[in-house]
């Protein structure tokens, strides 16, 4: 089956049954598949071809949905812009993609100028400009490419994982029977739309359910997501680690808590796109008594990998087992299968991993080997099947020949009661080791100095693992779904 036949084939399902909500508009399974019809042929009218590419530079609202689907429909790709970007970033994307067409909405008509210069073969046009024709659907093969997603670049340029139709589907419906997501759940959608996360999670998998999705432009002001939480019923809440580490430390009067408790119908929260703290998953719960599981996934897997699941063990140091169909395994440098608790890189295989990177051959052969992905994560598997991440491969320091993972010293500064937000990153000493720079970002309003920082680690790790300098930030550099840019962190370093 192909996204496009999915949309269809639920329309048919469920006919007047609400599919997405967005302020005070409702749209049904079949107005959604009939506008998708709409679209589709003016696409075909713009010029657009069979497998052509169609970057798309949109907020979020429903035409992002419809956009998505009828560039499916009518045999094209479908290429998702950060938001987040500058025009010039944008240019390099559509340049490497080969796009054909730019649709974009009204926040970025001061782009469009900006990339129409470095790009004048570019068809640029608002949504709301597109011609409302019918056409005849294009009949897709589920293993052709459905939507080339760019990942951050925090390594060189950014790369364009091609993701099929199948890994798309395949990876909503494990999803599906790991969460237990069913045609009366309600899903809460503010994440930006273009995230691989998002879209697969909060859209691909309530339409394959046949459940609702509520739809918000964005997470500011958050209060709009808190009134949705309570006005829309919703069951199924979907987040980022910032999100909840927010919501758990936040200061809420204790009659407030009570009566959010009270009106609110959520079952399960998730969170994904970064690692969550253990702490915050003790503090969460324990605050709001609904259960918070944590997923892993990467871009290159559609993305889900693993996630802890709602009915049995839940162990939330772990992101949990792999997904249904999906195995996972644990290398050393050699490339050879560690044992049970040994700390190696992560390999990933199954019907959720992309085809590869757009006319990257040599990046994609160095990634994708006899059917397994290299996610460039360490990580160690237990006994049970539950993964455990360790730290990216690239994030790892080695000093003086000892590995020292950033996250295991992240984790024991963010349970000092003063800290907001931390991050270690490994700067070359010109010596062929590494020194260890943490970043602390500390609470508002609050004193802590250096030596406090220091004294909470004594006894707690070995010495070599001890930050060789500390810096106090106002506010860390992040990606549009929280993720600190450690990149960023060191070329900030300066050291004497």
């Amino acid at each position: 089956m192909t996204l496009s036949a999915l949309l269809s084939e639920k329309a048919k399902e469920s006919l007047n049954k609400i599919c997405i909500r967005f302020k005070e508009r409702t749209i049904t399974y079949s107005e959604l598949d009939s506008f998708v019809n709409d679209v589709t042929g003016g696409l075909i009218a713009l010029g657009l071809r069979n497998r052509d590419r169609v970057a798309i530079l949109m907020s979020n609202c429903p035409e992002y949905i419809v956009l998505y689907f009828a560039i499916l429909r009518a045999g094209g790709i479908a290429v998702p812009i950060n938001t987040f970007l500058t025009p010039e970033e944008i240019s390099y994307i559509i340049n490497d993609s080969n796009c054909r067409i730019l649709i974009y909405n009204n926040p970025f008509v001061t782009h469009i100028e900006k990339i129409k210069s470095k790009i004048p073969s570019l068809t640029s046009v608002a949504f709301g400009e597109i011609p409302k024709r019918s056409a005849e659907p294009y009949t897709n093969n589920d293993d052709e490419v459905a939507v080339l997603l760019y990942t951050s670049g925090t390594t060189g340029f950014p790369k364009g994982a091609m993701l099929t139709h199948k890994n798309l589907i395949s990876n909503a419906r494990a999803c599906m029977m790991a969460m237990d997501v069913s045609r009366k759940d309600k899903i809460l959608l503010f994440l930006p739309l273009f995230h691989s996360f998002s879209f697969t999670v909060c859209v691909i998998l309530p339409i394959m359910a046949g459940a609702r999705i509520v739809l918000l432009e964005s997470v500011k002001p958050f209060s709009k997501v808190i009134n949705s939480i309570v006005k829309d019923r919703i069951t199924l809440f979907v987040a980022v680690p910032t999100v909840y580490n927010v919501l758990s430390k936040k200061k809420i009067p204790f009659i407030a808590r009570c009566l959010f408790k009270f009106l609110i119908n959520i079952r399960a929260c998730v969170s994904g796109a970064a690692a969550l703290p253990e702490d915050t998953i003790y503090a969460f719960e324990k605050r709001f008594k609904i259960p918070l599981i944590e997923g892993y996934g990467l871009t290159e897997a559609s993305p889900v990998v693993a996630v802890n699941p709602l009915k049995g063990v839940r162990k939330p140091a772990s992101v949990g087992p792999p997904i249904p169909e999906v195995e996972v395994i644990v290398v050393g440098e050699d490339g050879k299968k560690l044992p049970v608790g040994e700390t190696g890189e992560l390999l990933v295989k199954g019907p959720n991993v992309m085809k590869g990177y757009f006319n990257k051959p040599e990046e994609t052969e160095a990634v994708l080997k006899e059917g397994w992905l290299y996610t460039g994560d360490m990580a160690r598997i237990d006994e049970d099947g539950y993964i455990y991440i360790v730290d990216r491969k690239k994030d790892l320091i080695i000093v003086d020949g000892m590995n020292v993972y950033p996250r295991e010293v992240e984790d024991l500064i963010m349970k000092h009661p003063l800290v907001e937000e931390c991050a270690m990153v490994g700067i070359p000493d010109g010596k062929g080791s590494e020194l260890p720079i943490l970043f602390i970002r500390k609470k508002e309003d609050t004193v802590l100095e250096e030596m406090e920082i220091r004294s909470s680690l004594k006894g707690r790790i070995a010495q070599f693992k001890n930050p060789k300098k500390i810096i106090f930030i106002d506010e860390f550099p992040k990606t549009a779904t929280g993720k600190i840019k450690k990149t960023e962190l060191r070329r900030r370093v300066v050291i004497s």
